[in-house]
């Protein structure tokens, strides 16, 4: 058993929160086949390493200006004409197969893919920029993938290691852990130290998980929530 394609480690939920996606995003990508899931009740994992890989990609392409329903039409005919699983998650896309993508968006008349060839590097660059996040295994498939929506230090997913849950690249440490801590009201610069960690470290692994505050209406002398984990 491979665990990058044949063990779902993710709910939908933690890739959404993985990737910093709508979670109705994915869901359409779901639902129109550009990303493929195993069965499972909610809350249950349902995604391999190797979808969640594809989703950063599909990510990285709407981030560029492609339609959702541009992106899923893109991902089915992808994954149909490469003749092989997961192609999203094959470095060859970059390089190889980044013909058979130019190919498909050509078809398409969606704007968005007029905007991508335009770009600096036309498709090909904005399929390397999105592989620069991928640390690729000897079989030309992920083997890593190092999450973007972390800044000022580098978190990735391995899931060959802590069953491919983020942890700081080079060390030990989840994420988890570390935000853990700071729910039970520990401060940056002791959990810091615990960890080995920077206080600036410690701040950038649990941004991403702080929740925007409820604002209310409130009167003039009223303070407004503090944000919460």
């Amino acid at each position: 058993m491979d665990p990058r394609f044949d063990r779902p480690l993710y709910t939908r939920a933690e890739v959404a929160l993985h990737l910093g996606l709508p979670a109705t995003t994915l869901g359409d990508w779901l639902r129109s086949g550009a990303l493929e899931a195993g069965r499972g009740t909610r809350g249950e994992p349902t995604i391999t390493f190797a979808g969640l890989v594809e989703t950063h990609m599909l990510r990285h392409l709407r981030r560029s200006g492609l339609s959702l329903q541009a992106i899923g039409e893109a991902a089915v005919a992808l994954r149909s004409r490469a003749g092989r699983h997961y192609p999203l998650a094959w470095s060859g896309l970059a390089y190889d197969g980044r013909d058979l993508l130019i190919e498909i968006s050509n078809e398409g008349r969606e704007q968005g893919w007029e905007r991508i060839r335009d770009s600096q590097g036309g498709l090909p660059g904005v399929l390397r920029r999105g592989s620069a996040a991928i640390g690729w295994s000897d079989d030309g498939y992920a083997a890593t993938l190092r999450l973007v929506i972390y800044h000022d230090i580098d978190v990735i997913v391995d899931p060959a290691r802590a069953y491919g849950q983020p942890m700081v690249d080079g060390s030990d440490v989840r994420v988890e852990d570390v935000v853990g801590e700071v729910r039970t009201g520990a401060s940056y610069r002791e959990i810091a130290a615990k960890f080995n960690l920077e206080d600036f470290e410690v701040e950038a692994l649990v941004r991403p998980h702080i929740r925007p505050p409820a604002f209310r209406k409130t009167r003039h002398f009223e303070t407004q929530p503090e944000a919460l984990l």
